[in-house]
């Protein structure tokens, strides 16, 4: 019977390290995010749309990747920029009280970010006869694929009166209706945005897991594994909030190495740890590096001047849910796994598979690696 379990825990354990194997290892803090930004004054409506590079070489390919390396530059980008901002105004529609109307486009721009991320910015603009009581954004024909199934548009809707409102469009929820006579998005509604943009970061950013698989797999008891979540918690909310109201700012690239650093060294320690009862004090450490990463994605997400602070906290409560959720779901495996007599070894191995993925990520990112798939 023994070595049954001995077999299906094995078997368990090596399906585990498959799933993380399929995992594409670049694909951490990919955000996949597109820009949108919607103004309305008076009887005129003006939607001003980002795409990066990397979704631009999704949609359009060789067409404007002209010497085929895999990469957009600028020069390719200005060259196809009239033409691919009218395949991109095709499937945007505007419509005002529920009337599709049709827009003129203005001249598109490339342009580069702080971190020298290229953006095709067009706009697309609209005369009215009268002031609109609503106006809409429909993206259902541009968020579909080829663009990837985790997709967000971030359109920052400002309205003269009225506090600037974050609203973040996918695949399944691709349309916002702006009512302009009534109140913006409501206080509660946008701090559930917040909420579980946080806790999809989570989930998505496979860094942050393996950290965190990375510090419970030795097998802690519960009170060890309390003071480490806690740890991590305290120091990521601190640097998070500096980060995001801009009193500490770090180069992202700097940021992101970092993360991996920290994943590297506790894969690391795994394989000579005694004593752990003293981790949290290296988690409290690694937690500020990690708050820093998820300022990075704040401010890529464009934090609205009104309800800052509220919303940079629903974000937090995100992240923390996302995280509690990732080691209840880990903890009862891991502790079955400490009363095996083999828990050393799977240790290892799992300690190993994690240290090789972090680092593949900080050669990655110390040197600016980058990937693009086929």
């Amino acid at each position: 019977m023994k070595q049954v379990l001995t077999h299906w825990a094995v078997s368990a354990l090596l399906f585990v390290l498959l799933m993380m194997c399929c995992v594409d290892p670049t694909a951490a803090h990919q955000t996949n995010t597109s820009y949108a930004n919607l103004s309305v004054d008076d009887r005129t409506i003006t939607l001003v749309l980002a795409m990066d590079d990397g979704d631009l070489l999704l949609l359009f390919g060789e067409t404007m990747d002209a010497n085929g390396d895999g990469e957009l530059w600028a020069d390719e980008m200005v060259a196809e920029a009239e033409a691919s901002q009218a395949w991109l105004a095709q499937r945007v529609r505007l419509l005002a009280d529920g009337a599709p109307v049709a827009p003129s486009l203005g001249h598109p721009r490339v342009e580069a970010d702080g971190d020298g991320n290229l953006f095709l910015k067009v706009a697309l603009q609209v005369v009215l006869e009268a002031e609109p009581v609503s106006a809409q954004v429909d993206l259902s024909q541009l968020l579909q694929p080829p663009l990837l199934s985790v997709h967000r548009n971030l359109l920052k809707v400002v309205i003269p009166g009225q506090p600037e409102a974050l609203v973040v469009l996918s695949a399944e929820q691709p349309r916002h209706e702006v009512r302009l006579r009534e109140e913006a998005t409501g206080f509660w509604t946008q701090a559930g945005r917040f909420v579980w943009l946080g806790v999809e970061h989570i989930w998505i950013g496979y860094d942050h897991i393996l950290f965190l698989l990375a510090l419970i797999v030795v097998g802690q008891r519960l009170g060890p594994l309390v003071k480490i979540v806690t740890a991590f918690t305290i120091a990521h909310s601190i640097t998070l909030v500096l980060a995001t109201l801009g009193w500490v700012i770090l180069p992202s690239r700097l940021v992101e190495a970092g993360i991996a650093l920290s994943i590297v060294y506790v894969a690391a320690e795994n394989f000579w740890l005694g004593d752990g009862r003293y981790r949290w004090l290296l988690t409290f450490c690694f937690g500020f590096v990690h708050g820093f990463g998820f300022a990075n994605v704040l401010r890529e997400l464009g934090l609205p001047s009104e309800g800052l602070l509220a919303s940079l906290l629903a974000f937090n409560v995100g992240v923390e849910a996302g995280q509690i959720t990732i080691v209840a779901v880990l903890f009862p495996f891991i502790l079955w796994l400490s009363r095996q007599s083999f828990h050393r070894r799977a240790v290892q191995l799992i300690s190993a598979a994690i240290l090789l993925f972090g680092l593949g990520w900080l050669v990655e990112r110390v040197f600016d690696l980058s990937y693009m798939p086929l």
